[in-house]
């Protein structure tokens, strides 16, 4: 079977990288620990590591891509073996059109950039904060990079602001923009983030216990859905790492209220675990109109929660440790992508990322119990809702899901453990965009 070789996430704060060079082709033989490319970041360039053994059968970036975390750089299979085509950018990244209905999430036009040469894109550097690698890329696209609105910190002009110019050209609809929700508004961090570019009524992703909204990009490129993608980090992950979570209830309060800090009042859900026992006490709330839910492996429908996973994540500070309770995560652990184990232990380093996951696991678990129910605001919800749990959940029990009121439809996964977005993923991404479709 197809296995892939991913970007990695090195940082908290990487989303993309460059690739500078591709060491293999298509046809090689590869083992655990060869290194197959070297990417640069806005910081500094590193080298991809192999975590599978196999020959390559694709190579999907070339040198000079733009690649993002946790997507594939490669495949990994036997020899002969073909794979799916990757979905093109265009299908992955729909445009909303001139007619696009008026409850679409304004886009903001892309800035008006002047053509310079490479040598006037390099004497720029004076006027203004701008990375290494966005003056670089600046320059090779003749862009005079003074020109160039910076979302980096302090105003600088990074990586990603060279390309979605590049990529767009005058007058573009490129990007959502969503105000920061600040820790005084109890959002606690950098805000709600776009995923994916669209029209209509938006989706927001709410990642589980112990990731980050990274997560969810690997995830959004399989779905069939032309809305906004959006994604959040709960408080205590990611970039969400001020402040404190005194319980369940506070946590959703905090969510809620970074939520409305971006505007949003009318939306679809979509959550994992944690994330989803929080999606569906948002719903049953009243005072969102949420127009879907899709809760995936969620938290909340009975007592029991494995705490020696939870207090053995927390604790490793190691690759061997942390790969081992990573393991209990998926029904088979070769599917758990090598990246993930790296991405984990480097955003922990230098941070007080662990501390703060916590203080919030002490908030909402008690050993192996779960402080809270989404029975009653599950029942409340009265629109399209999708459970969708592995039978091989080590983290939940899947039998919880048994017993769900009679509006929701479940799906049991087979061979699945707690991650079916990850172990299941072109399945769920199909479920999660019939559930959005079906709201209209």
């Amino acid at each position: 079977m197809a296995r892939p070789i991913l970007m990695p996430q090195v940082g908290q704060d990487l989303t993309e990288g460059k690739v500078v060079a591709i060491k293999v082709k298509v046809g090689d033989k590869v083992k655990k620990g060869d290194i197959v490319a070297e990417v640069e970041s806005e910081k500094a360039s590193f080298d991809v590591e192999c975590f599978e053994t196999g020959t390559i059968i694709e190579i999907r970036h070339k040198v000079g891509d733009t690649a993002t975390v946790l997507q594939p750089l490669m495949m990994v299979g036997d020899e002969g073996e073909a794979t799916a085509p990757a979905a093109s950018p265009a299908a992955a990244t729909p445009v909303p059109s001139a007619a696009a209905p008026a409850s679409a999430i304004p886009v903001k036009a892309a800035p008006q950039v002047v053509a310079a040469s490479p040598a006037a894109a390099q004497l720029a550097v004076a006027s203004g904060r701008s990375s290494p690698l966005a003056r670089r890329l600046a320059s090779e696209a003749g862009l005079d990079i003074r020109q160039i609105k910076g979302t980096g910190p302090g105003g600088a002009v990074v990586m990603k602001d060279v390309e979605a110019v590049r990529q767009a050209g005058p007058g573009a609809a490129t990007v959502l923009s969503f105000p920061s929700s600040s820790p005084a508004a109890g959002g606690g961090g950098q805000g709600i983030k776009s995923l994916q570019q669209g029209a209509g009524d938006p989706v927001l992703f709410i990642h589980g216990f112990g990731a980050d909204l990274s997560s969810w990009r690997p995830f959004v490129m399989l779905m069939n859905a032309g809305n906004p993608l959006l994604a959040l980090d709960l408080p205590g992950h990611g970039s969400s790492q001020d402040g404190t979570v005194t319980g369940f209830a506070d946590l959703v309060a905090q969510v809620q209220r970074q939520i409305e800090a971006a505007g949003l009042t009318r939306l679809h859900l979509v959550g994992h675990s944690l994330g989803a026992a929080v999606a569906t006490e948002l719903a049953g709330g009243g005072r969102l109109d949420v127009r879907s839910l899709s809760l995936i492996a969620p938290a909340g429908l009975g007592p029991k929660v494995n705490g020696d996973f939870v207090a053995g994540f927390l604790a490793a500070q190691s690759e061997a440790p942390l790969k081992a309770w990573l393991d209990v995560l998926v029904h088979d652990a070769a599917r758990l992508p090598g990246a993930l184990l790296r991405a984990t232990l480097a955003g922990r380093e230098g941070t007080r990322l662990a501390a703060q996951q916590g203080r919030l696991a002490e908030a909402v678990f008690a050993g192996s119990t779960q402080l809270f129910s989404i029975r009653e605001a599950l029942a409340r919800y009265q629109g399209p809702v999708r459970v969708m749990v592995g039978d091989n959940d080590r983290i939940i029990p899947a039998s919880y899901a048994d017993v769900l009121p009679a509006h929701v439809a479940l799906h049991r996964l087979p061979q699945v453990g707690h991650l079916p977005q990850l172990e299941a993923a072109g399945l769920v991404a199909r479920l999660v965009s019939d559930t959005v479709r079906s709201a209209g």
